[in-house]
């Protein structure tokens, strides 16, 4: 255990903390915004400070708004939207921080990852051969990037905040799973088609107020282990009846994961299921020795019942099996021409790739594609990482996730906690926000929906439940 904890420390980059917040204050941004901050605070310094700290209250207002609203249908294909909704709020932010606002928001090595990950992109970009196209991916990218300052910002130093905000998320996906579950009984129609014409069972695939079953997946997969942990959380407290609405939406939400027939929401419930499970056994098999018989009872038990479940459900026994068929199956062949195209562009532009967004793909991929095979993107995140912004993002990106995954280790295993669990709220939101990223990758190991704005947002918000976990910005001392 101890050399594990020496290995996150390493890592999750912690010891630049410190550098990066020196090299933040001596930035020239950092001077003009610390100026500024002055000069408004000598107008009226009281008053001034007050409608600072409002401003930032009223940010964290909209950031709830703002996941209240991700999945509902007016935003389904209206992106701008919920982008100006994030900025604003972020702007308003920034806006009661100048004027002197209660609220700060402490720099981490975690951000200068970010940065350079955002660095390639803008390389990429102006390299590009499409260079308008990707300045268009490039500000997606500059969305997406604002909205972890924003969320990193909300929640810093605030346990309430981050209950809240993932409280009203899982009842905006509670929401979003009974409208599916309405549709499941009515045997709704497809919008597309999105089941191989060959197969001999074909159930209903939920879809909800977002159109695509596969889209669907990828906005509930982060969420549900997010309601479990707020309920193990409870009930590690020992507040029973307060465990109960978070598990049964976290039940609800897995349902309809299900029902969506998403093979990539299989793996991704899988792995996400798999790991909030391992944490929390492994945690509770040192802390509670007494419970481990019982422990042991739920492994073996638990899933068995999943698979009996799945067997006597033919389209969803159907659905998991072709995963593993290969070309046999016409989805899976689509995908496996997809990525060969891809991996193709991207070994001829593996350097700085070939600039952001979907619209450049779609330039660059019909000069790889196989006749017929046409794709929005190459349903596989990594690869997608690797030919928009080339090797040096891929490896960027891959070490932001390490430092993330060591990060959460540092504050799952930290023993400055509640006496009575060992675990504090905040610590099992982080394993619960692991277990979230865990499950968006294996999902987007087969699928392109991960850069959608209703996934991306959540990816973000489960990166900064994360990064706001002061446990796991320092060396803290760790249970053996």
């Amino acid at each position: 255990m101890q050399l594990i904890s020496q290995i996150a420390n390493i890592a999750s980059f912690n010891g630049l903390d410190e550098f990066w917040q020196r090299a933040l204050q001596s930035s020239v941004i950092v001077k003009i915004g610390g100026a500024l901050k002055s000069a408004l605070s000598k107008i009226d310094g009281e008053t001034v400070r007050k409608l600072g700290s409002l401003c930032q209250s009223l940010s964290f207002a909209i950031a709830l708004i703002w996941f209240a609203a991700l999945a509902l249908p007016m935003f389904k294909d209206d992106k701008d939207v919920l982008a100006i909704i994030g900025l604003g709020g972020f702007a308003l932010w920034i806006l009661g921080y100048l004027f002197g606002g209660k609220e700060s928001r402490r720099a981490s090595a975690t951000d200068m990852l970010v940065l350079i990950f955002f660095a390639t992109n803008v390389v990429a970009a102006a390299a590009s051969h499409y260079f308008m196209p990707a300045v268009l991916g490039l500000l997606k990218i500059i969305v997406y990037i604002c909205s972890y300052f924003f969320l990193t910002a909300v929640l810093q130093n605030s346990p309430k905040r981050k209950l809240a905000l993932v409280s009203v998320l899982v009842l905006a996906a509670v929401v979003e799973s009974l409208v599916g579950f309405e549709q499941f009984r009515n045997h709704v129609q497809p919008l597309a088609t999105w089941e191989d014409p060959t197969v001999e069972t074909q159930g209903t695939r939920i879809f909800s107020w977002l159109g695509n079953p596969n889209l669907l997946a990828g906005y509930l997969i982060p969420v549900g282990p997010l309601a479990f942990a707020l309920g193990f959380s409870a009930l590690t407290s020992k507040k029973w009846l307060l465990a109960i609405p978070p598990l049964i939406a976290g039940a609800i939400i897995s349902v309809a994961i299900v029902l969506t027939g998403s093979r990539g929401g299989y793996l991704a419930i899988g792995a996400a299921a798999a790991t909030i499970s391992l944490m929390a056994v492994a945690r509770f098999w040192i802390a509670k020795p007494k419970a481990r018989v019982f422990i042991v009872i739920l492994c073996v038990v638990l899933p068995i019942l999943l698979v009996l479940g799945l067997h006597f459900v033919p389209s969803f026994e159907q659905r998991l099996t072709s995963i593993f068929a290969g070309r046999e199956h016409s989805s899976n062949s689509y995908r496996i021409n997809v990525w060969n195209a891809s991996w193709r562009m991207f070994l001829d532009n593996w350097w700085i790739g070939i600039g952001p967004g979907n619209k450049v793909f779609r330039l660059a991929y019909g000069l790889y594609m196989v006749s017929g095979y046409d794709a929005l993107g190459t349903y596989c995140v990594p690869l997608e990482v690797a030919v928009e912004c080339g090797v040096v993002g891929l490896i960027t990106f891959g070490l932001l996730l390490v430092s993330l995954f060591a990060r959460a280790h540092i504050s799952f295993w930290s023993v400055n906690a509640d006496k009575s669990t060992g675990l504090s709220l905040e610590q099992w939101l982080t394993a619960g926000a692991v277990a979230a990223l865990v499950g968006l990758l294996a999902q987007g190991m087969v699928d392109t929906v991960f850069y959608r704005p209703q996934v991306q947002y959540i990816f973000w918000l489960a990166v900064a439940l994360i990064v706001t976990d002061m446990r796991g910005s320092s060396s803290i001392k760790q249970n053996s």
